[in-house]
């Protein structure tokens, strides 16, 4: 009996795991465009799953920032981030991600290396978006690009060896990409990210840590710029 309860539990996590994943690809392609209402009855029909599966993935996308809950609405697609929301993620990303990286330069042993192995895919999936045009229409062909930026920065969390610091940066993929989707930038800074990305794995071979993290915080300094360069006009504040 027991074996079969825990056999339940973990198909019903399975199923919202699974549930999940599909509502973040809708999310960050496009499908679900911002402001859109949420029916929990209309997705579980989409998705061919019952309710239950899909309330909870709501909950926990509510977590992310990706979708909220109105008062007597329901849940609902995030709105695009305003610019005071922008420097706000920047300037926490920011102080997060520096600490991250002078704890991983404590014991930096392999840290080049790996660097060097998420640059080489960043470059590689780089090249599939550089040139696309600055139409939402496209943002959704971003989510490969934004994983392989995100995994350069994801290597050093994991060398902070720091579990709170990365629980702490679980949920900044997400953040990340909904910079994308309320800015252009996403479709003309990925040499520039590339370059910097760069410029801290040479910092960081050489042994020179100190140029690691100023090259580290120049690289989110100018994120930063360039993204509230291209807030589109009209964002609401």
């Amino acid at each position: 009996m027991a074996a079969d309860s825990g056999t339940r539990h973990l198909e019903r996590k399975v199923l919202r795991d699974r549930v999940y994943e599909s509502l973040v690809d809708m999310l960050m392609s496009g499908v679900l465009a911002p402001g859109t209402a949420l029916s929990i009855d209309g997705l579980a029909n989409d998705l061919a799953v019952s309710p239950t599966p899909v309330r909870e993935a709501l909950v926990h996308l509510e977590r992310t920032g990706l979708v909220f809950r109105a008062p007597l609405r329901g849940y609902r697609v995030a709105p695009l981030l305003n610019a005071d929301q922008i420097a706000q993620l920047c300037d926490a990303r920011t102080i997060i991600e520096l600490g991250a990286l002078e704890l991983a330069l404590q014991n930096p042993a392999g840290l080049a290396d790996d660097l060097a192995k998420a640059l080489a895919v960043h470059e590689r999936v780089a090249g599939t978006v550089i040139g696309l045009p600055p139409d939402p229409a496209v943002i959704g062909t971003y989510r490969g690009y934004v994983t392989a930026d995100w995994q350069f920065h994801n290597v050093i969390f994991q060398y902070s060896r720091n579990s709170y610091l990365m629980s702490a940066a679980e949920a900044l993929p997400m953040h990340l990409h909904r910079l994308r989707q309320s800015v252009t930038s996403g479709i003309h800074d990925a040499e520039d990210s590339l370059a910097e990305h760069a410029g801290v794995l040479s910092a960081v071979q050489d042994g020179d840590f100190a140029r690691a993290l100023q090259a580290m915080r120049e690289h989110l300094a100018n994120v930063k710029t360039r993204a509230l360069r291209e807030v589109p006009p009209g964002t609401p504040d």
